[in-house]
């Protein structure tokens, strides 16, 4: 019995794991690569203000 609980419960997070693979990973790095570009670019025109809030955003993506 237990074991049927543990496939169904399984089942039932295959689904949102694969989204989340397949959706949110790719978007994320995709939005850590601008981050990534938007930094150097401001390291090479010191543009230090911008260059702070690029940071900023950048750890915001990782953390969430």
């Amino acid at each position: 019995m237990a074991d049927e609980s543990n496939k169904l419960t399984l089942r039932r997070l295959e689904a949102p794991i694969h989204k989340f693979i397949n959706v949110a990973l790719p978007t994320d790095l995709e939005r850590l690569q601008k981050h990534h570009n938007n930094i150097l670019k401001y390291q090479r025109s010191k543009q230090w203000d911008r260059l702070h809030k690029e940071h900023i955003n950048a750890s915001r993506t990782v953390q969430v």
